[in-house]
C-alpha cells in the first residue's frame, strides 16, 4: 500500500485535475460538522477524490451518518487502521474543529473537488480514445462510441444499472415469476383492489375537494402500508407533524366496537380506558416504519434530497424506502421566485414523477382540485378539474379520486324539520351516511374502476368495504 505522500504526489502530477488540499480540509469540516455529510453525499462519491485513503475515508463516514452514529476520529478508526498512513491522516482529522472552514468554504471544496473529478474521467477517456485511434485494428464506429462515453462521464457508475439490452429486461421479467410482487398495499381492501400494488417508479395523484377526506385517506394508507412493513416517509405540507401524529393515533384506536374521538386526542382530554387504548395505539406506530417531515416551503431538490437521505439511513439498516407520500404537491415551492401557478405545479409534477423513477420508490401526491366541480349537478372529479396544471393527469401513473355524496347533501338539509322535503332528505342521507366512492379515472398500468369504502369523520379515517365484514383485527385487512 503506497502512503499518503505518495498517493498526494501521484494527484499532484496531474495538477490542476486534482487538489488533495481541498480534499483534506472537506474531510475536516466533515468531522467538524456531521450535518455537512449527507447534503454531500448526493453529489461527492469516494471515487470523487484524487486521493484514494480520502476516498476510503469519506466512505466510511457515510456509512457511519447513515447509520446515524457520530462521525470523528475515534469513531472512524476502526476500518481505517489498516492503512499504513492513517496515523497521519488521523492526526490532521483531531485538529478539524481547530481548521474547519465556514459553509461556503465547505460547500466550494465540495464542487471543486466534483469538477475536478468529472474532468479527470473525461481526460482518462478521451486519452483511451486517443490510443485507440493509433490502433488500426479499432473501428472509427467504436471509437466515436468511445468518445461520446467519454465526454458523458463514461466512469459513472449508474450507467449500467439504468441501461440493458431489451433481451436482458425480458429474462428479469422471466426470473421474477413466482416470487413476491415489488411493491406496496395498505390492506384496505377498497383501495387496493382498484389501484393495486403500487409499483417502485410509479406516480400516484389522490385528489378531491376539500371536505372528502383527502388526508384520512392517505393517513390511513401509510398506516397500512407500515404494517406490512412498507417504509413511508410521509410529508406534511399542509399541517404539522403533532396534527397528523394525533391523527394517526386516533385511525390506530378505530375497531369495530371501540374508538377514541379525534376531538379528545386533538383537544388531550383522553381518560381512562381511552389513554389506555391511545397508549397502545402509541405501541404500534413505534413498530411501524414511518417517518413524517413537516417542514414548510419545500423545493422540489430540498424533498429529493430528504427522500435520498432516508434511503441512505434505511440502507444502512438493511431495510427499503417504498413510499414517499406529499400533501400536497399545490403547498411546495417552485425554484424559481416569480413563476406562474401553472409553471409551478408544472415543474413540481414532473419533478415527483422524475424521483420516483430515479429512486426507484412509489410517490403518492395528494392534488386540491378546482372550485368548478362545485358548479355541476354530478360533482364527482373528473381528471379535468385537477387545478393549475394539465401535466399533473399526464404525469400520473394512477389518478384516486375521493368523492362523499353526504358531504353536499348535508349542505342541503332543509331548514323545516316537520316540512315535506325532510324524511326524504332523511332517507337520502341514511343511504349516504360514512361512505366514501375511490374513483380511478385513470391508470396506466391497469384498469380504470371505482369502489366504495367507509369515511369515519370522528376518528378521521378510511376503512374499507369489508370493514364490518372481516375478522377481529383485520381493520386493514
Amino acid at each position: 500500500m503506497s502512503g499518503v505522500a505518495e498517493q498526494v504526489g501521484q494527484a499532484e502530477n496531474i495538477n490542476p485535475l486534482a487538489n488533495p488540499e481541498a480534499e483534506l480540509r472537506l474531510l475536516g469540516d466533515f468531522i467538524a460538522d456531521n450535518r455537512l455529510i449527507d447534503p454531500a453525499a448526493d453529489k461527492l462519491r469516494p471515487v470523487d477524490f484524487s486521493v484514494p485513503l480520502y476516498g476510503t475515508a469519506f466512505g466510511v463516514m457515510i456509512q457511519q451518518a447513515s447509520a446515524g452514529a457520530n462521525v470523528d476520529v475515534v469513531t472512524i478508526a476502526p476500518f481505517l487502521t489498516q492503512f499504513e498512513d492513517w496515523p497521519r491522516l488521523s492526526r490532521s482529522l483531531a485538529a478539524a474543529d481547530l481548521n474547519a472552514g465556514t459553509r461556503q468554504q465547505s460547500k466550494a471544496y465540495l464542487e471543486q473537488i466534483v469538477d475536478l473529478s468529472r474532468r479527470r474521467r473525461m481526460v482518462l477517456g478521451l486519452q483511451e480514445v486517443i490510443q485507440g485511434a493509433r490502433t488500426p485494428d479499432v473501428g472509427c464506429d467504436e471509437l466515436v462510441v468511445q468518445a461520446d462515453e467519454a465526454v458523458a462521464e463514461m466512469a459513472d457508475q449508474t450507467v449500467s444499472d439504468e441501461q440493458a439490452s431489451a433481451g436482458e429486461h425480458a429474462q428479469r421479467v422471466i426470473d421474477s415469476f413466482g416470487k413476491p410482487i415489488v411493491g406496496v398495499r395498505c390492506g384496505i381492501n377498497s383501495i387496493d383492489r382498484i389501484v393495486g400494488t403500487l409499483r417502485p417508479s410509479w406516480f400516484v395523484v389522490g385528489g378531491g375537494r376539500p371536505g372528502m377526506g383527502k388526508t384520512a385517506m392517505v393517513s390511513s394508507y401509510a398506516i397500512g402500508a407500515g404494517l406490512r412493513g412498507h417504509a413511508t416517509l410521509f410529508f406534511s405540507l399542509e399541517m404539522s407533524a403533532d396534527q397528523i401524529t394525533r391523527r394517526m393515533l386516533s385511525d390506530l384506536c378505530h375497531s369495530r366496537d371501540f374508538s377514541v374521538p379525534y376531538e379528545q386526542i386533538r383537544d388531550g382530554t383522553v381518560k381512562g380506558r381511552n389513554l389506555e387504548a391511545v397508549i397502545a395505539a402509541k405501541d404500534r406506530l413505534d413498530q411501524l416504519p414511518i417517518e413524517i417531515c413537516d417542514r414548510g416551503g419545500l423545493t422540489l431538490a430540498m424533498l429529493g434530497r430528504r427522500v435520498r437521505r432516508q434511503k441512505r439511513r434505511l440502507a444502512a439498516q438493511g431495510k427499503r424506502l417504498e413510499l414517499v407520500i406529499v400533501d400536497y404537491l399545490q403547498l411546495m415551492q417552485p425554484s424559481k421566485a416569480g413563476m406562474s401557478p401553472y409553471e409551478a405545479a408544472t415543474e413540481i409534477s414532473k419533478g415527483l414523477k422524475v424521483l420516483a423513477k430515479d429512486e426507484g420508490l412509489t410517490v403518492f401526491a395528494l392534488a386540491q382540485l378546482s372550485r368548478g366541480v362545485e358548479s355541476r349537478p354530478d360533482k364527482r372529479p373528473v381528471p379535468s378539474d385537477l387545478r393549475d396544471s394539465g401535466q399533473i393527469e399526464q404525469d400520473a401513473d394512477v389518478l384516486l379520486f375521493l368523492y362523499r355524496e353526504e358531504y353536499y347533501l348535508n349542505r342541503k338539509k332543509p331548514a323545516d324539520e316537520f316540512g315535506p322535503k325532510f324524511e326524504d332528505w332523511r332517507n337520502d342521507m341514511e343511504a349516504v351516511r360514512g361512505k366514501i366512492e375511490f374513483l380511478v379515472p385513470k391508470h396506466r398500468h391497469g384498469a380504470d374502476g371505482q369502489s366504495l369504502g367507509f369515511f369515519f369523520g370522528e376518528t378521521v379515517c378510511i376503512r374499507g368495504s369489508d370493514f364490518y365484514s372481516a375478522g377481529e383485527g383485520q381493520d386493514y385487512g
